[in-house]
């Protein structure tokens, strides 16, 4: 019988030093056949050449590595060139800073062996720095017809540790032009279509890339912006599919209570109080009498009573 060549796809942009190692833990693994595809998202330094660099290994090891820059338009469109490119009959995502362990393929490939109605698979991972402490836990490891699940925080699909059928790519379509959350909204439209296989093994190492910091004041600023675009596209996904059999407005407005309520507390920590205000009210409009929201009455009095005496809560 011969086995399933499996597409390994890692978006890259201005990390050079990184993605070399994510390489070679595509290298690393035990399946076969296998490809690799980086798509380097103009970044416009040495990326080309590191990546040429690694073409021996990649040799060696029996993977075949290809190649291509594009104009910078983020890593959901950096992603769908990669799918395009590839040849295989699963597709598996790495971030050019995180790594995979050694039988991470092989283990999702049988897993969707096993269900091939499943159009999609995905399995714990764990930070570098705490390899001891798998996520998700065992209580967000629901599979099947997860929409309900992962809007309700029941099921959490890390995009690294995502493996998906071509027939599900070719059925749901690509990433959204998006420079955040695009991963999101690419497993909801899974979800709509295809039941999804957990593996509770942690077999994606999530590594932290060392850089800069910023001020906590300048982080919740892009925190804010995050925030909007995510109720934005939440927003478009209920117009666009609503209609889906699957498709749960209680479920998706559980989403958009999480986000709202993050949105929220930022802007009580950043210590514009009357915008959290009307911002809570919106969110309870749109998502109901929630209780996550219905818990932020307190702060949102606490926030308003620290401003008087031109203080602000803090963020734990």
């Amino acid at each position: 019988m011969t086995q399933p060549l499996v597409s390994a796809i890692i978006p890259t942009y201005r990390r050079p030093g990184l993605v070399a190692k994510s390489c070679r833990s595509v290298f690393a693994q035990s399946w076969r056949p296998l490809e690799l595809i980086v798509i380097d998202d103009g970044s416009g330094d040495e990326t080309p050449q590191v990546l040429e660099a690694l073409r021996p290994e990649a040799e060696a090891a029996g993977v075949a590595l290809h190649v291509r820059t594009v104009i910078n338009g983020g890593p959901g469109l950096a992603r769908n060139a990669g799918m395009e490119m590839a040849q295989g009959e699963f597709f598996a995502f790495l971030d050019d800073d995180d790594l995979w362990k050694p039988h991470k393929l092989t283990t999702q490939v049988a897993a969707m062996l096993q269900r091939p109605e499943a159009g999609a698979s995905f399995t714990q991972f764990v930070h570098e720095s705490s390899e001891d402490r798998p996520k998700p836990g065992p209580g967000q490891l629901a599979d099947g017809w997860v929409f309900d699940s992962i809007c309700r925080g029941l099921t959490r699909v890390h995009l690294q540790t995502l493996m998906i059928r071509r027939s599900a790519w070719q059925a749901v379509g690509g990433f959204a032009a998006l420079f955040n959350f695009e991963d999101s909204e690419f497993a909801l439209r899974l979800a709509l279509q295809f039941p999804f296989v957990a593996v509770p093994q942690p077999l994606t190492v999530i590594c932290t890339p060392a850089g800069g910091t910023v001020s906590r004041d300048a982080g919740l600023e892009g925190d804010l912006k995050r925030d909007r675009l995510k109720l934005d596209v939440l927003a478009e996904f209920a117009r666009k599919h609503a209609g889906s059999a699957r498709f749960s407005t209680t479920a998706l407005n559980a989403l958009r209570a999480r986000v709202h309520d993050e949105h929220i507390k930022h802007l009580i920590w950043l210590g514009r109080v009357a915008q959290a205000r009307q911002a809570w009210k919106t969110a309870m409009s749109e998502c109901g009498n929630d209780e996550r929201l219905a818990a932020l009455k307190g702060k949102l009095a606490r926030a308003r009573l620290a401003g008087w005496f031109g203080l602000r809560l803090k963020k734990p």
